[in-house]
């Protein structure tokens, strides 16, 4: 910029120095003539030319400074003038790359909401999965929780029958202790007798039952148990009879209830003991434990072929 205002002050300059010139001619003529005059002693001849020079002089500075002050507000009108286009090639340069600015910015927020959306469905997909997964564990932990509960409460069942059954077993070892010391109680042999009846062992509680029976003829229960035992192994006919002096004696005793429950028990063996095998109820065996449970509430252990 500076060098082209440069070359066009350059360019005005033989036409505006042309004037500067021609005073400073006259000047050097207007000395010349008074350096001429002072050697010819010629006081008025010396004095015009040299005020006549000064003249020229002061005028030729004038022009010369009316001059410079025209270049400088030239130079300030080419200055502005200059500054106006660059600025506007500048404004221009500035607008062209804010537009691509704006455009790489757009382009950007196009690409980062693909990328979000691209993350915000996978993340969804596999909270999904994950979920899914979650609930399944859940489930699987449920079930196994109730396996688990069920176990435990199974191997209560079976610890608690183990304890009654060790408990039975202790009852018959006491039982079989006083028995061997030679005891002749009718009731020893019916307690053992119905420890048997709980463990499953019919055989050996009706062998009990006989052997107080020996000791006592009179023995209600014994008859009682005797009968239903019998009954359920198929024995109707020797049941019965026993059902019948069960009854008998339990009304000597003044037990009614007993007398009741042995009587109806008696009735329906007597009744069944008349139909053929085909067609005795299939519940009978079920039958005769329920009247046994009202009786005498003796719950049948099962404890396998602990007694074969």
């Amino acid at each position: 910029m500076e060098p082209q205002v440069e070359q066009s002050i350059l360019d005005e300059q033989p036409s505006q120095n042309s004037l500067p010139m021609i005073l400073d001619i006259c000047s050097g003529i207007g000395l010349f003539g008074g350096v001429v005059g002072s050697l010819f002693n010629n006081v008025a001849l010396a004095t015009i030319p040299v005020s006549i020079a000064l003249a020229m002089q002061m005028a030729n500075r004038r022009q010369l400074a009316v001059e410079n002050a025209q270049i400088q507000q030239a130079t300030l009108v080419q200055l502005n003038e200059q500054i106006n286009h660059n600025q506007t090639i500048l404004s221009q340069q500035i607008s062209k790359f804010q537009q691509e600015i704006d455009l790489y910015i757009s382009q950007q927020n196009q690409d980062h909401k693909k990328q979000i959306k691209e993350v915000s469905e996978k993340l969804e997909q596999n909270l999904h999965q994950n979920t899914m997964e979650v609930k399944k564990s859940i489930a699987e932990a449920e079930q196994e929780r109730e396996q688990i509960s069920q176990l435990t409460y199974d191997l209560k069942q079976h610890q608690q029958q183990i304890q009654i059954i060790v408990s039975e077993l202790q009852q018959i070892e006491n039982f079989s202790v006083v028995i061997d010391g030679n005891s002749h109680q009718a009731n020893t042999y019916y307690e053992r007798g119905l420890s048997y009846q709980k463990l499953g062992n019919k055989t050996g509680a009706i062998q009990d039952y006989t052997e107080a029976l020996h000791l006592d003829s009179t023995y209600a229960k014994a008859y009682h148990h005797r009968g239903i035992l019998l009954a359920e192994l198929g024995n109707r006919k020797q049941a019965v009879e026993d059902l019948r002096l069960a009854a008998k004696y339990y009304f000597e005793q003044g037990d009614l209830k007993g007398y009741q429950q042995a009587r109806d028990l008696s009735k329906e063996f007597y009744e069944i003991r008349h139909f053929a095998e085909d067609e005795i109820p299939l519940n009978a065996s079920q039958e005769f434990e329920h009247h046994e449970q009202d009786n005498q509430s003796i719950e049948v252990i099962s404890v396998g072929n602990l007694f074969s």
